[in-house]
């Protein structure tokens, strides 16, 4: 779950938005809708920490965390799909490209396999963990 509590933030004299209270439930689909400069983006990125609120807080349940896709068009262009969504959660993304670089190894030895073998184990339990977060 996610709680917003008494947000608000303002640039300069202009208030943005003030004393705005949410809570979003797992499980559960939201969007942001609003006219142009309304501060649809300013909300969400505040909601990932990219930007600070004057007032009020964001909290997060236990184990629980904010994946962004960022809205630079052309900057996954190189990227399938599947791997720009992983790349969200940069933990995981890493461990799964040494992972990946392990096989590519022409001298792949029992320590490698070993490094496989423990990344390979911590994808399976965030993935475990994943599931279990969004089927409560």
């Amino acid at each position: 779950m996610i709680t917003v509590s008494n947000l608000s933030i303002q640039f300069g004299k202009r208030i943005l938005f003030q004393d705005v209270n949410q809570i979003f439930i797992a499980g559960n689909c939201y969007g942001v809708i609003g006219a142009n400069g309304a501060g649809k983006s300013t909300f969400l990125k505040m909601l990932f920490g990219d930007v600070e609120s004057h007032t009020g807080s964001v909290t997060f349940g236990p184990g629980e965390r904010v994946s962004v896709l960022k809205q630079d068009h052309f900057e996954f262009d190189d990227c399938t799909v599947l791997d720009t969504v992983k790349m969200g959660h940069s933990t995981l993304w890493n461990i799964a490209k040494e992972k990946e670089n392990l096989y590519l190894k022409s001298d792949f030895s029992a320590k490698d396999g070993m490094q496989k073998a423990t990344r390979q184990a911590f994808l399976v339990d965030s993935e475990l963990r994943r599931k279990t977060i969004t089927s409560s």
